[in-house]
């Protein structure tokens, strides 16, 4: 029997295999056209990032259609604004604050082919976005006109799955998922609104929400007020001080084919109107603008968190105080168990950040205490030997960026209030310019605590670890460019699943073709190995544990209205000297956009097998408007999905969405095999 269905699975990879190199040969032919769109921009803001947040996708969607509508102006743009497009990387803001500071304002698009390190499809991917604008500036108009004037817009969304990925039994709710939402947009300056949610098993005017959704938030977000008010958060808001050591709540670019994207920077502050429960402050923050060398960023949050709660385990008192043990963050209240650990949590966050702001560069100097009303108590493990326990937790940390030449400069030192230490440290180098080099060294101390922390690093938080990353972005040859880097780093103390002190190491190399705006094909490859525990060698020994994929991925347009993007991947994944296990994934998706037509499609249809779950597949999908979909192919089976949209007039626009995984066998005892369909439905008013 096992030799029949080795001999199967081999047969069948094969005919997949053959039928998409086929296709993917016929269509890379001369003499196609494509332009970048929001999809491709999506997946290149996630850059390949498995846990990637719907929040960040919608606030990045969101800005790109208001600059779409109303073009930044690169005449009177400053270093945050551009690093917040996320279109860029460090090196080529610098270069472009560089250039304007000594050539003085553009004159002219053209203009943006002399800048050190930008070349045309840099320039593409920003121009529908961000202007050269040689008039007046309207941010002389005054900002209370903006609660009157600006875009509206109200958004409402669907979705039920089927079969629901929980017991319906054991839920409160039905298997529909609801989000509501309502924002305020002008001039990019002024923001506000609200957000409602409830996920799929959540009551709705019923049960624990009898007075309606399971999840409301509501912000007012204000830039550039003025000379010295810089930003004003009122309500929900995430944020950022330095490179993430301290504090990181919104979008952090980690390890992907972007291999020079490694810096955190722009606002340190900004609205939060996602559907996400976990990951965002609710309260007041300003940064205020001293004078031309002095920014004050201060923030507070209060709010109630979900924790699992219980009371501690002591024969010394007869009453015993409460404790937690861990924060819950996915948001989900369906069952008794999630619910009884909703808002259990008292939380308040105080921040503060004072930077000097010279001509090439800056310093901060920062400040964040966390306290909660209830003792954080982790279950013990050795692993959790330096993790944070207590009601308070206190960091400070000094962050620095400097330019200088085609150097640039950055990193960040921080210290809890335990003694622990951690540092970030990096350089972006400009070698030639059609070349930039990027170093990232990290030095976490295993005793480091931070709760929003999240630098550059191989870890989760940000302690644990050692490491030097390099990186390399050539585009010495036309039309081609090449992606490198490689990653080593250690961990000097245990991890989950990793009973002593280990290391791994990683590489990546990525060779993209645009052939002309019309057609575009790269190549990737990836290699990653960390230790894990040895199950035959208990109870410290490791073995290596390595994860190897190639993708090949190709997008063409046929036609103006007709666009095809086609994708091959292979993954392996080996355990010390044991066999290995093979995942692979194939999909052919097409997007019609009809230009005279309000009717616009996507279709994809994709075929994966693996062997294991170690060696399953990751593919970003195209979803509805801010919504993100990365599904994680395991087992063997098909996956297709439709969206349509449809632009019924100005102010109305309906999106749809249905998906199918048919699942043909599972890769565990425990997994189910058939089939899976979601319907999702869309409509954004805007008034």
């Amino acid at each position: 029997m096992t030799h029949e269905y080795s001999i199967c699975t081999h047969f069948w990879r094969q005919k997949i295999f053959l039928k998409f190199l086929i296709l993917l040969l016929a269509l890379v032919s001369p003499g196609l056209a494509l332009a970048q769109n929001d999809d491709e921009l999506l997946e290149n803001f996630f850059r390949d990032n498995e846990s990637a947040s719907e929040s960040d996708a919608q606030l990045f969607l969101e800005n790109l259609e208001q600059w779409r509508d109303k073009p930044l102006n690169l005449n009177k743009i400053n270093k945050e604004e551009l690093l917040a497009t996320y279109l860029l990387n460090d090196i080529q803001v610098e270069n472009f604050m560089a250039y304007r500071e000594r050539f003085g304002p553009f004159l002219s698009e053209h203009e943006l082919q002399a800048i050190p390190g930008w070349e045309l499809s840099d320039i593409r991917r920003i121009l529908p976005f961000a202007k050269v604008k040689t008039g007046l500036d309207n941010r002389n108009t005054s900002l209370l006109r903006g609660f009157r004037k600006g875009d509206n817009e109200l958004f409402l969304r669907w979705a039920h799955p089927s079969p629901p990925n929980y017991d319906p039994s054991d839920a409160e709710g039905k298997p529909n998922a609801w989000a509501l939402r309502y924002r305020h947009n002008y001039d990019n300056r002024l923001r506000f609104g609200f957000t409602a949610e409830s996920d799929a098993g959540e009551a709705l005017f019923n049960g624990s929400n009898k007075h309606g959704f399971d999840f409301y938030s509501a912000h007012l977000f204000i830039q550039n007020w003025n000379r010295h008010i810089k930003a004003l958060a009122l309500g929900d808001f995430s944020a950022r001080l330095g490179q993430g050591l301290l504090l990181q709540t919104g979008f952090a670019p980690g390890k992907s084919a972007e291999t020079v994207s490694v810096a955190r920077g722009g606002r340190k502050l900004n609205a939060y109107g996602a559907f996400g429960e976990a990951f965002f402050f609710r309260g007041v923050a300003t940064t205020i603008s001293v004078n031309k060398h002095i920014e004050c960023t201060a923030l507070y949050s209060n709010r109630r968190r979900d924790a699992n709660v219980l009371l501690q385990d002591s024969m010394d008192v007869e009453f015993p105080d409460q404790i937690f043990s861990s924060l819950q963050t996915s948001g989900l209240h369906r069952t008794q168990s999630e619910i009884a650990d909703e808002k259990q949590l008292h939380e308040q966050v105080g921040g503060l950040s004072a930077s000097w702001i010279g001509k090439r560069g800056l310093i901060t100097a920062n400040a964040l205490h966390i306290r909660y009303d209830k003792p954080w108590e982790p279950t013990f493990a050795p692993y959790r030997l330096y993790a944070f326990s207590g009601k308070s937790l206190t960091g400070m940390s000094l962050d620095y960026q400097y330019r200088w030449r085609n150097l640039f400069f950055f990193g960040e030192t921080a210290r809890s209030n335990n003694g622990g230490i951690a540092a970030v440290n990096g350089l972006l180098f400009s070698a030639d310019r059609h070349v930039t080099l990027t170093a990232v060294h990290r030095s976490l101390g295993k005793e480091y605590q931070s709760i929003y922390g999240n630098p550059f690093a191989e870890v989760s938080g940000a302690a644990n670890e050692q490491g030097l990353y390099l990186g390399a972005d050539i585009r010495w040859v036309r039309r081609v460019q090449i992606n490198l880097y490689a990653d080593v780093w250690r961990h000097p103390w245990l991890r989950f699943g990793v009973d002593a002190p280990s290391n791994g190491k990683e590489f990546l190399a990525r060779i993209l073709w645009t052939k002309s705006r019309n057609f575009s094909v790269y190549a990737l490859w990836q290699s990653e190995t960390k230790q894990r525990n040895d199950d035959l060698e208990k109870p410290f020994g490791l073995v290596n544990a390595q994860r190897n994929r190639l993708r090949l991925h190709a997008i063409y347009k046929v036609v103006k209205p007709l666009e095809f993007r086609s994708r091959i991947e292979w993954t392996t994944y080996t355990i010390g000297q044991q066999a290995g296990s093979v995942g692979f994934v194939a999909y052919q998706e097409a997007v019609i956009k009809p230009l005279s037509s309000p009717i616009s499609a996507a279709f994809r249809y994709a075929v994966f097998d693996t062997e294991d779950y170690d060696s399953r597949v990751y593919a970003f999908e195209s979803d509805l408007f801010a919504a993100v979909s990365i599904p994680a192919f395991a087992g063997r089976g098909t996956r297709w999905y439709l969206n349509l949209h449809y632009r019924v007039n100005k102010w109305l626009k309906l999106d749809a969405r249905f998906e199918e995984t048919n699942t043909l066998q599972a890769v565990t005892d425990s997994g189910t095999t058939g089939r899976e369909r979601i319907w999702k439905l869309q409509a954004r008013l805007k008034i």
